[in-house]
């Protein structure tokens, strides 16, 4: 092999090693922003055993694991009875995060979630605030009656066609940021293009 074969055998090689140990984006967990949320209330799911599998006492977490795919990319959660169910397992939840337990849309579940409550803010803007978990993350209320909450969650819920597919507390069938048609409050439609505008 000549000395101008072998020089470029060798720089083609190291270019393929050099791509191969950089960061891969697709498997960033946070989104491209935030704290990440590997193995936590908030982690995507598509099915329920995705969820909490970085917790060393898994096996503890309170309630049945809930993998909602009301919202887009889905959502690992967990039934709870009160806020204290959410985080009693070490590793479930990132230190210093309040999680609260709320019902999800017209579910009828109780469940965990990544709060955005006035008082955990520490005077940021809600959103913001929830972008520092995932970038696609929104301040929003969980619906489901009067013991709502505000939780930081995918923007928008499930998809649809038109109105007649989403619950009574999310009724407006509009587009998310990708352009798929989702169901969303009053608050989060507006500004939206919808099939039924607020």
């Amino acid at each position: 092999m000549s000395a101008r074969h072998l020089i470029g055998a060798t720089l083609g090689s190291l270019l393929v090693l050099a791509v191969s140990c950089g960061d891969d984006p697709d498997n960033d967990d946070d989104g491209g922003s935030g704290q990440g949320l590997s193995g936590s209330t908030g982690q995507g799911c598509s099915v329920p055993d995705d969820c909490f599998g970085d917790v060393a006492l898994r096996d503890d977490i309170q309630g049945e694991f809930t993998c909602l795919d009301r919202v887009e990319g889905g959502y690992c959660t967990h039934e709870c009875v009160t806020d204290d169910d959410c985080c009693a397992v070490e590793g479930e939840c990132p230190d210093g995060v309040n999680h609260v337990c709320g019902p999800f849309e017209s579910t009828g579940l109780m469940l965990c979630f990544i709060s955005c409550e006035n008082e955990d803010l520490g005077g940021e803007d809600s959103d913001a605030y929830c972008d520092g978990f995932h970038a696609d993350f929104i301040c929003r209320s969980t619906g489901g009656g009067s013991d709502n909450k505000k939780v930081c969650v995918p923007g928008g819920g499930n998809a649809c066609n038109d109105e007649n597919d989403c619950a009574a507390d999310f009724p407006h069938c509009c587009e998310d940021d990708l352009g798929v048609d989702r169901c969303y409050d009053q608050l989060s439609a507006d500004g939206r293009t919808c099939t039924n505008p607020p």
